[in-house]
C-alpha cells in the first residue's frame, strides 16, 4: 500500500514539476528581469542567466526522473535513497527560502500574487514530503507502515 502511495506521489510530483518549469518561463517577464539586470556587468548578467538555466534544467531533470524512474525511486537501494535525498534537500532549501528569506514586497500583494505564493509554498511542502518519504522507503524506515 505504501509503495503504491509513493508511486502516485512521485507521479504527481513529476507533473507538478513540469507545470512549475513551464510557469517559470514567465518569471523573467513577471519580475522584470531585463530592467533589473540592466545595471549589471556583462559577466554578472551571464552568471545570472547561467545559474537560472542550471536551476531550470535541474527542475526538468527532477520532473523526468519522477515521471520515468519511479521504479528506481522505489527500489529500496542506497543509490535511490541518495538521489531522493538530494532532491528532498533541494526542495527543503527552496521551502526555507520561501518561508524565511525572500522579501515579496516588490512582487505585490494582490490576490493573484498571494495565490501564486501560497501555491508555490504548498508545492514545495509536497515535494519535500514525497521525496523525504521516498528516502525513508529506500532506507527501510517504512517497512512496518507498509505492512499495515
Amino acid at each position: 500500500m505504501m509503495k503504491e502511495l509513493l508511486n502516485f506521489g512521485l507521479q504527481v510530483s513529476g507533473w507538478s514539476l513540469v507545470l512549475l518549469s513551464i510557469g517559470s518561463l514567465w518569471i523573467p517577464k513577471v519580475l522584470g528581469w531585463r530592467e533589473k539586470l540592466a545595471g549589471l556587468t556583462p559577466l554578472m548578467k551571464k552568471l545570472w542567466w547561467t545559474y537560472s538555466l542550471y536551476v531550470f534544467g535541474s527542475h526538468i531533470f527532477f520532473a523526468l526522473m519522477a515521471l520515468t524512474q519511479r521504479e528506481f525511486f522505489l527500489s529500496g537501494t542506497p543509490v535511490a535513497a541518495t538521489v531522493a535525498g538530494f532532491i528532498c534537500l533541494w526542495w527543503s532549501v527552496r521551502l526555507y527560502l520561501q518561508l524565511f528569506s525572500f522579501d515579496f514586497e516588490e512582487v505585490g500583494d494582490g490576490l493573484g500574487e498571494k495565490m501564486a505564493r501560497h501555491t508555490l509554498t504548498l508545492l514545495f511542502v509536497g515535494l519535500v514530503f514525497v521525496f523525504g518519504m521516498t528516502v525513508a522507503w529506500n532506507l527501510g524506515w517504512l517497512e512496518r507502515v507498509g505492512e499495515l
